[in-house]
This record gives C-alpha cells, sequence and structure tokens, in this order.
C-alpha cells in the first residue's frame, strides 16, 4: 500500500508556504464527515417526521373546518327551513280563513243558484207540463243534493231536445209561413195575370170571330163545323153576361171564386171548340187551295210584257189572211229564259211541225175567273231555241223550261204562249190580268 499525503500551497508577501497534510488527517476529516451526514441525514428524517405529523394535523383540521362548516350550513338551513314553515304556516292559517270565508260566500252562493235552478226547472215542468224531479230540502245532504243535481241534469237533457224539436217545428213553420207568403203573392199576381189572359180572351175570340166571318165572306167558304157541337138542351132557361163582362184588371177578386171560373170555362168551351175546328177547316181548305194555287198558271213566263200578237182572229203574217190565233205572242230576244207560269208535269218536250222547239206543261186543276169549280190547266211554249226541261219531268212555279228562239213557223224571234182549259184553248190574257192586276201588257 502506498502513501500519500495532500500537499497545500499559500502564496503571500514572503513567499509560497507549503503545507503537508498526512494519511491520519485525513482519515480523521472523512470520519468527521460521515457522522457530520449522519447526524444531518438524522436531523433531516426528524424534520420530515416532523412535518409529515403536522401535514396530517392540517388535514384533520381541514376536515374538521369542512365539517364545520357544513353544520354551520345545515344549521342555516334549518333556520331558513323553520322561517318558512313558520311563514308557511301562516300562509295556512291565511289560506284557512280565506277558505272558511270562501266556503261561506260559494255555499250561498250554491244555495242561491240551487234555489233558482229548482225555481227554473219548476217553471220548465209546469209549462211543458211533465213529471220532473222533486224538491231540493234545504237540509240535505251532498249525497243527495248530488242525486238531486243528477235528476237535474236528465230533466235538462229532456228539455233540451224538447227545445230542439220545438226549434225545428219553428223552422219549418217559419217556412211553412214564408212559403204561404209567396204563395199568396203568387196567387195574386196569378189572380191579376189570369184576369189579363181571360180579358185577351175575350178580345181574341171577338177577333176570332170577325176574322172567321171575313174569310168565309171574302172566300165564299162555308165553314161547315159550326153547326157540329150542339148544346144539350135544359127544361131552365139559360142566359146573362159572362164572367169577363163583370172582371177587370182592377178587380181581380172575382176570380178568387173557383166555381166562377168554372162556370166561365164551361160556358165558353163550346165556341172555342166551335172556333178551334173552323180554322182547322180553313187550314185544310188554305192547304188544299193553296195546292191548286200553286198549279193556276198566273204568272208570267217571260220577263217582257210587250206582246207583238193577241189571242183570237189576226191578219196571218205568212198568207196574209184573218185567221184563229189560238195564243199571244211575247217579243223577246233570242236566248230570252222561258219560265214555269205554276207547277206542273212536262208533258210535251221536242220539236213539232209548226211550233218548233215545244215545251207542253200539265198543270191539273186550279183556279179560274169566273168559275167556282177547278178547271184543267195545259200551257204551250212554242218555237223556243233550246229546251231546258225533259218529258216527265216535274217543275215549279218560276223554274227555267226553255230559251226564246224562233224554230217552227215563225218570222223572227219571240214566244207563242197558249193556254188550255178543260181541253179548250183560253185567252192566257184572262187569268194573269186578274190575279196580277199590277203588271199591264202593251
Amino acid at each position: 500500500m502506498s502513501n500519500f499525503s495532500i500537499l497545500l500551497l499559500k502564496d503571500s508577501d514572503v513567499g509560497v508556504r507549503q503545507y503537508h497534510f498526512g494519511k491520519k488527517l485525513l482519515y480523521f476529516l472523512l470520519t468527521l464527515l460521515m457522522l457530520g451526514s449522519v447526524a444531518l441525514g438524522w436531523k433531516f428524517f426528524e424534520q420530515h417526521q416532523t412535518i409529515a405529523k403536522q401535514s396530517q394535523l392540517l388535514e384533520k383540521q381541514v376536515k374538521s373546518q369542512v365539517a364545520f362548516q357544513q353544520r354551520i350550513a345545515l344549521y342555516d338551513g334549518r333556520e331558513s327551513r323553520v322561517s318558512f314553515l313558520e311563514d308557511y304556516v301562516e300562509e295556512l292559517k291565511q289560506s284557512e280563513q280565506n277558505s272558511n270565508i270562501t266556503y261561506k260566500k260559494h255555499t250561498a252562493l250554491f244555495r242561491s243558484n240551487t234555489h233558482k235552478l229548482d225555481e227554473l226547472h219548476n217553471f220548465i215542468c209546469q209549462t211543458l207540463e211533465t213529471e220532473c224531479a222533486p224538491h231540493l230540502n234545504i237540509q240535505a245532504n251532498p249525497q243527495q243534493t248530488m242525486q238531486w243535481l243528477q235528476q237535474i241534469s236528465q230533466d235538462f237533457v229532456a228539455f233540451k231536445k224538447s227545445l230542439q224539436n220545438f226549434n225545428s217545428h219553428r223552422k219549418s213553420f217559419e217556412e211553412q209561413a214564408n212559403t204561404i207568403e209567396q204563395l199568396r203573392g203568387q196567387l195574386v199576381e196569378t189572380e191579376q195575370s189570369l184576369s189579363e189572359h181571360m180579358e185577351f180572351l175575350k178580345v181574341n175570340q171577338e177577333t176570332v170571330t170577325r176574322l172567321t166571318n171575313k174569310i168565309s165572306k171574302a172566300t165564299g167558304i162555308t165553314l161547315s163545323k159550326t153547326t157540329k157541337s150542339k148544346r144539350k138542351k135544359t127544361k131552365t132557361g139559360r142566359g146573362g153576361p159572362t164572367i169577363l163582362d163583370s172582371l177587370s184588371l182592377d178587380s181581380p177578386q172575382a176570380l178568387l171564386s173557383s166555381g166562377s171560373l168554372r162556370q166561365f170555362l164551361y160556358s165558353n168551351s163550346d165556341d172555342y171548340n166551335v172556333t178551334v175546328s173552323q180554322l182547322e177547316d180553313l187550314n185544310q181548305l188554305i192547304a188544299r187551295n193553296r195546292s191548286i194555287w200553286r198549279q193556276t198558271p198566273t204568272m208570267i213566263p217571260i220577263r217582257s210584257r210587250a206582246l207583238s200578237d193577241r189571242y183570237g182572229m189576226r191578219v196571218d203574217p205568212f198568207t196574209k189572211k184573218r185567221e184563229y190565233h189560238g195564243g199571244i205572242d211575247f217579243r223577246a230576244r233570242r236566248g230570252t229564259p222561258v219560265y214555269a207560269p205554276g207547277d206542273a208535269v212536262v208533258r210535251i218536250a221536242s220539236r213539232k211541225s209548226g211550233f218548233g222547239l215545244l215545251v207542253e206543261l200539265l198543270h191539273g186543276r186550279g183556279f179560274f175567273p169566273g168559275k167556282k169549280k177547278s178547271v184543267r190547266y195545259r200551257t204551250r211554249f212554242a218555237h223556243l231555241s233550246k229546251i231546258k226541261v225533259k218529258l216527265g219531268q216535274k217543275v215549279k212555279r218560276g223554274d227555267l223550261i226553255g230559251l226564246v228562239g224562233s224554230t217552227g213557223r215563225s218570222t223572227g224571234p219571240h214566244l207563242h204562249y197558249e193556254m188550255i182549259i178543260n181541253g179548250r184553248k183560253t185567252n192566257p190574257l184572262l187569268p194573269m190580268t186578274r190575279y196580277n192586276p199590277d203588271q199591264p201588257f202593251y
């Protein structure tokens, strides 16, 4: 083992000094240091123990303080609860007093309402004459009062149904009353209108009678139906003014009597039947006469009314002798349209010797001036340049049948017009001048 030493040098004004420390000194210092460290560690341990005890004590103090604060808060809460309970008890006492007062008021009001309800119930029962619940006793207990109120409720339900039925009936009655008023107004208007119509019928009846007589006189037609409706003879005398004679527009109340109206209708029904029969006969005669009239050749067959030769004896343009001319000649240019003077059927539509292109129409029966009975008409149209109809064709008044020309025995363009009545040639001017007085010929 080697020896060692510690050498310390110290600089001073005198010089450098050396200090030598040996092995023992070092052991001593090391021992002293170890003892100091042990003492210091022990001291530190004691202080650590002290600090731990103080921290535990501090924790206990904190816990004690928290518990104390909790006790203080609990005590404060109990005080607030106690004060709240005291206030609540006071309020309950006040509420009890108010409730007692309110209960007394409500009791008095309930008794008053119950009394009024009982009176109203009795009044309704007496009005409707129905059996109702008995009266409520003043000293009745709540259970009896509830039973009585239930019976009253049932009675009021029945009353409600009765009122609903009454309301529906009332509405029905009001509607019926309104309908009756409307019907009365309509009845008044109808009565006035009926009186006006009856007056109008009277005037029309007189007008129809006058026109019937006038037509009979003008046409010479005897209406035989006037003698067909015969009234039954009665044993008692009949007569007097009609109802219309006693009615006027200002007094329609006379029409309120249905018997008077029925009497008027019965008394005038025969007259109306006679008039209707006469008008039916007249309608049939007019329809038949219209057909006959359309077959009567009264229309001028050409637009020109200038005559070159008349019907009868004349100087023949070819022989220069007086000879019989069986028709009339109209002056016209070639191609002038020729029209049918009445409804007819084409009997001839071809060329004939002397007549050239000829159209003959068979009209049937028609009127003739001065004759009561109808006659048979035929008409001829000669010297045509062109024929526009065919054999057997039906033509109507005013239809085109041909064009003016100069065919056959002719000296120039003209229309030779003949009229044959009952198989004999007749002057065509007679029906035309009689039935067309406003169309002169020259």
